[in-house]
């Protein structure tokens, strides 16, 4: 194999994850098929690395796989326009500010119910278990 040339352990290492990732972006279409050696091993390439790495970052930053194969589709193709990539990272702002607000909301019902907590009683006079068990 040439000195850029990787197996699949070795990508997963130098990337930062397991083979199982791998395998899995590849049926999902996010790294493209590898090349095979004579003995049916997965050979990648520096180029393969990068892709795995993008994919690694862009799901750091919250990222849907789906959203990440919109991306790789846009930096793979012959016109590369920032404005795209810009609408799907504003596209993901807004959802993280949404989910910002559901979660200071939940951080706030799930405080004033650990407040209401005495600590003790019977578990039927827990306000914990009394607001889970209410309909909604």
């Amino acid at each position: 194999m040439h000195t850029d040339d990787f197996r699949i352990s070795e990508l997963a290492n130098k990337a930062g994850v397991n083979k199982e990732t791998i395998r899995f972006y590849e049926k999902k279409g996010l790294l493209y098929d590898p090349v095979r050696t004579d003995g049916g091993y997965r050979k990648y390439s520096r180029q393969d690395l990068e892709r795995l790495i993008f994919i690694k970052n862009a799901k750091g930053l919250g990222f849907a796989l789906s959203e990440i194969k919109e991306l790789l589709e846009i930096a793979d193709g012959e016109i590369y326009k920032c404005s795209d990539v810009r609408k799907i990272a504003e596209d993901k702002l807004e959802y993280i500010d949404s989910q910002l607000k559901h979660l200071k909301q939940l951080k706030a019902t799930l405080a004033m119910l650990v407040s209401e907590c005495q600590r003790t009683g019977t578990i039927r006079n827990c306000p914990i278990i009394e607001s889970l068990s209410k309909g909604a």
